[in-house]
């Protein structure tokens, strides 16, 4: 069941890891050996990246820490564990150890990471009420229910390994640029092969820079179908109510200057009012 939900919820994730992993085993010769050795690769990271080690790791790089104070645990702790246990008695397959962390920024902001982490902001704890606070967490506890972060795990993954090939690509190219440039000094072949390389390299940058934007495009799509799956997710679990009040309150203080069209259609995340309009046809017809 869990797997089924997985695959239907990040299906757009999941074709763009595998055509990552195509290109990659292209760029190694399309050989037997060659999927053998990207398969290799590809598994030992998406082993350490959904590990309990690769889980920790990106703790730290996002500066999370367990809540310290007394007041911060009789604040914060009872808030989660309300949410927590409604969302396990809707979702029982739920991780039975998430913790909820702090990350020490002023700005509104929550997240959950891995299989086992959900993490908030000082910002947020102080601009959030504690109702509207659970409707965010609810949230969060969302997209670990449908295995978005494990889904965007497998995306990273994919992308890092991508970019360290087409480094590796550049580098080969930069190389073979400066012997051009030694061999055009000897003959005119060296004047022909910088040429067809210059020619090269415009189609590799130009193919790379509309696989990139092609990728962030694709990708956005499943990332706001999966905002609205997590704020289904918070109405199922009965914090739907606040969690309208807390995108309400972030209509209000977000910045109302003009995005580019661009970036519009990039973006990672639906516009608010969507979200909200979407939880509050939920709750109509729950009155209906």
């Amino acid at each position: 069941m869990w797997f089924l939900r997985f695959i239907k919820s990040n299906i757009l994730y999941i074709i763009w890891f595998a055509i990552y992993f195509t290109i990659a085993w292209y760029l190694f010769g399309a050989s037997w050996q060659s999927l053998f050795i990207v398969s290799i690769i590809y598994s030992i990271s998406m082993t350490i990246a959904l590990s309990p080690l690769g889980e920790e790791i990106l703790k730290v790089v996002e500066g999370c820490r367990i809540p310290s104070t007394e007041q911060e645990k009789n604040y914060l702790l009872p808030i989660f564990e309300e949410v927590y246990q409604n969302a396990k008695e809707v979702n029982p397959s739920l991780n039975d150890k998430i913790e909820i962390f702090i990350m020490d920024a002023l700005y509104v902001n929550a997240f959950a990471i891995g299989r086992k982490t959900v993490a908030v902001t000082r910002g947020a704890m102080e601009t959030f009420t504690r109702d509207e606070l659970k409707g965010i967490l609810a949230h969060e506890l969302g997209h670990m229910t449908y295995g978005h972060t494990k889904a965007l795990l497998l995306s990273l993954i994919g992308n890092f390994l991508f970019t360290a090939i087409i480094f590796v690509l550049r580098l080969i190219v930069k190389v073979l640029e400066i012997i051009s440039e030694i061999i055009a000094y000897v003959n005119y072949l060296g004047i022909i092969f910088r040429f067809l390389l210059f020619i090269v390299k415009i189609i590799f940058e130009i193919s790379v820079f509309i696989f990139i934007n092609a990728g962030e495009l694709f990708l956005s799509i499943n990332s706001r179908a999966n905002e609205y799956q997590a704020d289904k997710f918070a109405y199922d679990i009965g914090f739907s109510k606040q969690l309208i009040e807390a995108m309400y309150l972030l209509q209000k203080i977000s910045i109302n200057s003009k995005i580019p069209l661009s970036q519009k259609i990039r973006a990672s995340h639906p516009h608010i009012a969507l979200r909200i309009s979407q939880l509050e046809r939920l709750e109509k017809l729950a009155y209906e």
